[in-house]
């Protein structure tokens, strides 16, 4: 059983199952930078669409073909193989070097990239700058009553689901965990800087995941309670909520506007102080993990914080056909579309 397998779900069983991504074309990804290419610099602000490709053989793909250093290739945030996708990469470009043509760079039955814009830009893209993703997602063989699938569909519109990690995040059969696993009992190690950013994301994410179910089975992952840390949605600020403010501060979360927070767990950040009553209901959840967590502290990775709770926007489910039902909406950075569909629909098996 994966990691996600076993978190509770908020709103009950998904009321049907379906068939997720049977062909690259049913799950569609459009990222959004919510910002736009400066027309001057060092740099190229490249438009990419992808079909079977990971992010990273896609820019590996892009190196060749333009003859540039890989290392220099800077994205916003990694995208799925089986599925199209739109996103964004910079690629160094010598600022006296007129600008490269777009157009087909790979196609065959497989797999395909095409380069669809190309602007200059003064810096390297990094990791996480972008606002969100646009989703278009077809759900085919789908087993379950529409009336039910309507009903869910307006409460995750209405009130949210939990802003889970998704399985992409530790790897198949949980492997990642395996690894940051041993790595932190002293019997492995991570194989570069890169993976070892990817053990610890899958550790601290693991751990995230298990307050925010506890919050789940008490019943509270959505609502405020006094001393917990709360953000406002899609923001990075955090404040605490105050026993004076419980009312205003529920009706703020019933409108999708403030959400509280869980612990991405690692040294302690003087700069997001945690009131004893919450820092003692996590630490229960969490005890188990101590010794992770020191791990993380002598890697110096710093504790944060991120929204137990997860918007979804502009959620519209269209039904195409009686076994198939295509899905819009939007995400903000870091969230995945697989925890929305998991709480919708259960995953046939092939």
């Amino acid at each position: 059983m994966s990691a996600i397998d076993s978190l509770p779900f908020a709103w009950g069983p998904p009321p049907g199952r379906a068939t997720i991504a049977a062909i690259p074309e049913d799950f569609q990804v459009d990222e959004r930078l919510g910002f736009t290419a400066e027309g001057a610099g060092p740099h190229l602000l490249v438009r990419i669409r992808k079909r079977g490709l990971t992010t990273m053989r896609a820019i590996q793909i892009i190196a060749d073909h333009w003859q540039v250093d890989r290392r220099g290739i800077g994205y916003a945030g990694r995208k799925d193989r089986v599925a199209v996708t739109t996103q964004w990469l910079s690629v160094p470009w010598h600022v006296n070097a007129a600008c490269p043509a777009g157009g087909m760079v790979l196609a065959d039955e497989t797999a395909s990239l095409e380069i669809l814009e190309i602007d200059r830009h003064r810096r390297k893209l990094p990791v996480g700058a972008l606002s969100g993703n646009e989703f278009t997602l077809t759900l085919r063989d789908v087993e379950a009553s529409p009336g039910a699938m309507a009903r869910r569909v307006v409460t995750l519109a209405r009130h949210g689901v939990p802003n889970y990690f998704g399985r992409q995040r530790f790897g198949r059969d949980d492997n990642n965990l395996v690894r940051a696993r041993d790595w932190f009992a002293g019997t492995g190690r991570p194989r570069s800087r890169n993976d070892r950013s990817m053990l610890i994301s899958a550790a601290r994410s693991a751990m995230f995941n298990a307050v925010l179910a506890q919050r789940v089975r008490d019943g509270d992952w959505r609502w405020p309670r006094p001393g917990d840390l709360l953000t406002l949605d899609g923001r990075g600020s955090l404040f605490t909520a105050e026993t004076e403010e419980a009312l205003f501060n529920r009706r703020r979360a019933a409108g999708l506007r403030i959400h509280p927070t869980g612990p991405m767990p690692g040294a302690e950040n003087r700069g997001q102080a945690l009131s004893e009553t919450l820092a003692e209901r996590e630490a229960g959840v969490l005890a188990e993990w101590s010794p992770w967590i020191e791990s993380l502290a002598s890697q110096r990775v710093v504790a944060d914080r991120r929204a137990l709770r997860l918007s979804v926007h502009g959620l519209a489910a269209l039904q195409l056909d009686p076994a198939t039902w295509q899905l819009r909406f939007w995400l903000t950075r870091g969230a995945y579309a697989t925890v929305v569909l998991r709480e919708l629909v259960a995953e046939a098996e092939c």
